[in-house]
């Protein structure tokens, strides 16, 4: 009977092992900054800074003219994907540069785009909160002929709020 149940738990843990062994998803990096600006500085702001990078048509938007329950405005930013690259012989290295390059045996890329998504606050008169993300995606053409989305590994994400921060610094002299 001990045997039997040794077997069993061998097998029973032999089952769960590659379960673990798989490779964590990456987690999303979120960048939060709290800013001496109202939320409509910071709108024009996010407006801005999305023109300067060639995207400057939200998919998604909402001006922070909303109130909450307390008062206070909030606005969100949903950026188009923008295109980073295009074309087989550059996409792969874009991809590798920006984040983790997704893992398909022998796959082909043929763009690079990130998406942008700005979540505004104001947290007391004259101070709002910036919550931002960024998503990876591109198409794979010759192994799943589809387009896959993914996290990035937070350079673009950096480079995107130090433009926003500096342009919000700037309508505030």
């Amino acid at each position: 009977m001990r045997a039997i149940l040794s077997i069993l738990s061998f097998f029973l843990l032999m089952g769960s092992v590659p379960a673990m062994a798989q490779d964590a998803e990456p987690e999303p990096i979120i960048l939060t900054e709290i800013v001496s600006a109202s939320a409509g500085k910071v709108y024009r702001a996010v407006e801005k800074s999305m023109a300067e990078v060639g995207c400057p048509k939200p998919q998604a938007f909402t001006r922070p003219d909303e109130t909450l329950d307390d008062g206070l405005l909030k606005g969100k930013w949903v950026s188009e994907y923008c295109m980073l690259q295009e074309g087989t012989d550059s996409v792969k290295a874009y991809i590798k540069k920006y984040s983790e390059l997704p893992r398909i045996r022998g796959g082909i890329w043929t763009t690079c785009r990130v998406q942008y998504t700005f979540n505004i606050k104001e947290v007391e008169e004259g101070k709002s909160k910036i919550i931002l993300r960024a998503q990876m995606s591109g198409y794979e053409e010759f192994i799943t002929q589809s387009t896959h989305f993914w996290p990035s590994n937070g350079i673009l994400e950096r480079a995107m709020m130090a433009r926003l921060l500096a342009n919000i610094s700037a309508s505030n002299k």
